[in-house]
C-alpha cells in the first residue's frame, strides 16, 4: 500500500495496524509516522472544531515542550471490518497528563476514540469524553452488535 508524504510516496508496512499507529506515533510525537497513517482526506473532530487534511493534522498533533502532556493508553480496541481496509474501530483509552519537566502525575482521565478508515489508513477520528456515547457512534446509534472482541492490552 502507498501513502502520500510531503510530496513522495511511502509503502506502509503490510500489517501495520493504523489506529496503534495513530496512537503509538501521537504518544511518540512521532509526527511523520502520524501523518503516513491518515488518509489525505482525514477529519479530525477535536474538541476545538473539525480540522481536515493532512497537514491540519500534524499541526494538531504538534505539541509544544513543557507544562502538562498527554500520554494515551489503550485498554480495549474493538473493530468491524477492519481487515480488509476499511470498517470503524473504538480505543477506549486512558488519558494520561503528566508534567514534562519531571514526569510526576497530573491527572488522568477516560475516555473513547472512533476511528473510521479507508483503504488501511484512518479517514476519521473523533474523541468521546462520554464511553456509552461513542458505543452508540460505533454502532451506527442503530443497536447493532458490531464485532465486540477485544483486543485490549
Amino acid at each position: 500500500m502507498l501513502v502520500w508524504q510531503r510530496e513522495e510516496v511511502q509503502e506502509v508496512p503490510r500489517g501495520l495496524d493504523p489506529v496503534r499507529e495513530f496512537i503509538r506515533a501521537f504518544n511518540e510525537r512521532d509526527l511523520d509516522r502520524f501523518v503516513a497513517v491518515l488518509d489525505p482526506e482525514i477529519e479530525l473532530h477535536s474538541m476545538k472544531g473539525l480540522r481536515k487534511g493532512r497537514e491540519a493534522a500534524r499541526v494538531w498533533a504538534t505539541r509544544a515542550p513543557g507544562g502538562v502532556q498527554q500520554t494515551i493508553e489503550v485498554e480495549e480496541l474493538f473493530e468491524d471490518d477492519t481487515e480488509a481496509g476499511g470498517g470503524r474501530a473504538l480505543a477506549l483509552i486512558k488519558r494520561a497528563w503528566r508534567w514534562d519537566e519531571d514526569g510526576s502525575a497530573a491527572g488522568e482521565d477516560e475516555m473513547a476514540w472512533l476511528f473510521e478508515l479507508h483503504e488501511h489508513r484512518i479517514c476519521s477520528w473523533r474523541p468521546f469524553e462520554d464511553r456509552e456515547a461513542a458505543w452508540r457512534a460505533y454502532h451506527g446509534d442503530d443497536g447493532s452488535p458490531g464485532r465486540r472482541e477485544s483486543r485490549g492490552d
